[in-house]
Formats: C-alpha cells, structure tokens, sequence
C-alpha cells in the first residue's frame, strides 16, 4: 500500500512534465519550427520577467487568502516615478531606482495599513488603491510617455550577461541545488519522500540547468530581465520555505482561526505580506521602465490578473494553504509560451483576451474540484 501511494504520488509531477512537452512540440510544429529557436525561448523568457516578479508576491498574498487588484497600477506609477527621476529631473540613475523602489514599499506599506492592521476587505482595499496610484500618475504626467531613458538604465532589461559568466552562474546554481538537495534527503531521511523523490528532484536539476545552458549560451547570454526575475523567485522561495514568516502564511490560509488560536499575529504577518509586495513593485516597475524605454500609461496594465492566471495554473490555490514556487514559474511559463506562439501565428490580440480568460476560468475550476475532492477525503476518514 505504501509503494501504491509513493508512486500515486508521482503521477502529478510525471503528467505535468509529459503535458508541458506535449505543448512545446505542439506550438513547435504550429510555428513551422520558430518556437523552439534558442533567439525566441531567450525572447519568451524576457517577455514573461516583469510578469514572474509580480507573481511571486501575488504568490505569497494567494496563500494567505488575501488578494491585491492594485498590482498593476503600483508597478505602472514606480515606472512613472523613476522615469520622471531620471528623464526630467536629471537625477542620479542609481538615487532615482532607490527611491522609485522605496515608493513601491509604501504604496505595498499603504495596503497593508488598510487590509492587514485596519481589516478593510483586500478586495475593496487594493482597488481603491489601484484607482489611486492610477490617477495620481495621470495626472502627474498627463497619461503621457515619459522617455528616453539612458542606455545605461534600459541595460538593467535589455542587457545580456556575457556566455562564459552564464554558464559559471548557472554551474553554481545547479552545483547548490544539488547539494542542497542531497543534504535535505540526507537530514530528513525517510520524512524526505524515498530515494525516488530525490532521484526525480535531481533529474529536474539537471534537465533544467541543461535547457537554461542550451538556450542562453545559443545566444547572447542571460537577458538581465530574466536574472532579476529569477532572482525574486529565489528570495520568494527561500521566504516561502525557509522563514518563521513563510511558514506563518501557510498556517494562516490553511486556517485563520486556528492561527489566530496558536498566537500568531495575523494582522502584522498579513501586513508584512503586503510590505513585500511593495518591494514587488518596485522592482517590477524599474524592470518594465528599462524594457519599454520609460513609462507609458499601458505600463503593468492588468499584469496582476495574469499573475493571478499564472499562480493558478501553478497549482496555487485560490482558497489558500496551497502554493508552490516552482509551480508559479512553470505558471508565468505555459502562460509566455501561449502568448508567444499566439503572436507567431499573427492571432488577434482580442482572441487571445478569451483564450487567456478561458485558460483562468479553467484552472479556478480545477482549484475548485481539487479543493472539493480534498474535504469530501477527510469527511470519509473522520
């Protein structure tokens, strides 16, 4: 019986990699073999960045039942602030992303005020927020593009890190990762999952490092955009899984009476949350300035609903308790690698609106049944 639910277990992850490469070799053969190019995976990955920075702190509100609709105004008004800082008033490139980011933690600060210590619904909370930093950066720039910014700042976007320093960064990335792996597996022993869970973890390391080194070393190097945005997925990870506060979220969502009950501090975790998410913005809207050459008043425009389509598709689950990292980056990746074949094949932006929202409904629906699936189990044990 224990073997059954060790491999029951890998049916999951197994059926996922098997659908993902289903997918690739679908949208390979529809786009007469342009998809799968090293030039238009490093132009998917850069196109999904700003998109995987603003889904890890989405991420980390999901969990804890919260929600946050200002997502793409607070990114859209860090671009207009730190192009206004650098464009007009002539500031120093480095001052001006520092305060651009600062803004972004009291705009994150702002809400947390709100939903987490005055207990204003997230829902109303963050879009009277989003109504706000909207029309403070109209009326600021009268809705109009602020650019050019200089070369030096679109460089934090469209700038390459040379191959040979790639390859050295990604070498030690998969070097930790499978040391760490086998530490956890050693430490743990049996709680871990089985030599088959370490073995499948491994495999993931490698074939993973492996991608990463044919795509980028086929090309230029790794897209600045997408070292930043990789960056936040390991700050996230590493805040989800490893903190006194991570652990807090996971406890709140899965049940906010019985964490109120244990001692924890529901309303400064949940403002802690939304700090983070602050720093989000400021970092998502300093990245999306560099890639579109300033601040326009499209910038961020609904990105965070995609974020939330993205942490869905992930298995993040809408109810709270349930999230994974992992399963946001493979999210935001199914949902750049739609888009991009949509936009190879020339398909209308408008269709691509309903099969966006098609793709949404569908996952909230398999968070629904999963969910239900879950609480019809335990009433049958107890």
């Amino acid at each position: 019986m224990s073997k059954f639910l060790e491999y029951r277990k890998l049916i999951k992850p197994i059926g996922m990699f098997i659908g993902i490469i289903a997918m690739l070799l679908l949208f390979n053969s529809w786009t007469n073999n342009v998809f799968s190019s090293v030039r238009n995976l490093t132009l998917l990955m850069k196109q999904g960045s700003v998109l995987m920075i603003v889904a890890c702190g989405l991420m980390i509100l999901l969990i804890e039942r919260n929600f946050d609709l200002s997502g793409g105004a607070a990114v859209y008004f860090v671009s207009v602030c730190v192009s206004m800082f650098v464009v007009n008033f002539k500031w120093n490139l480095y001052l001006s992303i520092f305060l651009a980011m600062l803004i972004g933690l009291l705009m994150g600060a702002f809400n947390g005020i709100f939903v987490g210590l005055i207990g204003v619904p997230a829902f109303i909370g963050t879009l009277a927020s989003q109504l706000m930093f909207k029309g403070i950066g109209y009326t600021w720039t009268d809705a109009a593009t602020i650019g050019p910014i200089p070369e030096n700042f679109a460089w934090l976007s469209e700038g390459y890190i040379p191959p040979a320093i790639s390859a050295l960064i990604i070498g030690a990335v998969m070097l930790i990762g499978i040391l760490y792996t086998l530490y956890s597996y050693n430490k743990m022993k049996l709680w871990y999952g089985g030599v088959r869970k370490l073995a499948a973890n491994l495999a993931a390391i490698i074939v993973l490092g492996g991608v990463m080194l044919w795509v980028f070393l086929g090309y230029y190097g790794i897209p600045m955009c997408v070292f930043f945005a990789m960056l936040m997925v390991g700050v996230t990870a590493f805040i989800s899984n490893k903190t006194v506060f991570g652990r807090h979220i996971y406890i709140i969502g899965g049940n906010p009476e019985a964490a109120a009950v244990s001692g924890i501090k529901l309303k400064k975790r949940v403002f802690q949350s939304y700090l983070y998410m602050g720093c989000i913005y400021g970092v998502a809207g300093v990245i999306i300035s560099a890639r579109l050459g300033g601040s326009t008043a499209t910038s961020g425009n609904l990105i965070e609903l995609d974020a939330v389509a993205a942490a869905c598709i992930g298995g993040t689950s809408m109810s709270g308790g349930v999230g994974r990292i992992s399963g946001v980056v493979m999210g935001v990746f199914i949902l750049a690698c739609i888009d991009n074949v949509m936009s190879l094949m020339n398909v209308s932006s408008y269709l691509q609106m309903f099969v966006k929202g098609f793709i949404l409904l569908l996952a909230v629906c398999m968070d629904v049944y999963a969910n239900q699936s879950r609480f019809k189990l335990k009433k049958k044990k107890s």
